[in-house]
């Protein structure tokens, strides 16, 4: 069974990575808070709750498409096919990952 905290242990590597983001746990579920910095100092935030696991990971998968596409093209063009193969191959293994804790009896 897919939980807030395997999601956040699924994409811990990332969340590592990309300084722009934070969870949060709340009331109403988790909060993924996305920050717009202006040299180096956060000026202005967003956030998404996501009530369930699933639109946790689905939030944070987007997000890590979003990550990888900004690498592959210096956010300086539009991504090509070749880009898109290339980000899905490793959002794949976030979706492995996914799957594996789906299949725990638990």
């Amino acid at each position: 069974m897919l939980t807030f905290e395997k999601v956040l242990e699924i994409f811990k590597d990332y969340l590592a990575l990309d300084k722009e983001l934070e969870v949060c746990k709340s009331r109403y579920g988790y909060i993924r808070v996305e920050f717009d910095e202006i040299s180096g100092i956060p000026d202005y935030c967003s956030g998404v709750v996501c009530r369930t696991p699933e639109e946790l990971f689905d939030v944070l998968l987007s997000d890590y498409q979003g990550y990888e596409e900004i690498k592959l093209t210096k956010g300086q063009r539009d991504a090509t096919e070749e880009d898109i193969k290339i980000i899905r191959v490793l959002c794949q293994r976030y979706l492995d990952r996914r799957e594996e804790e789906m299949k725990w009896p638990y």
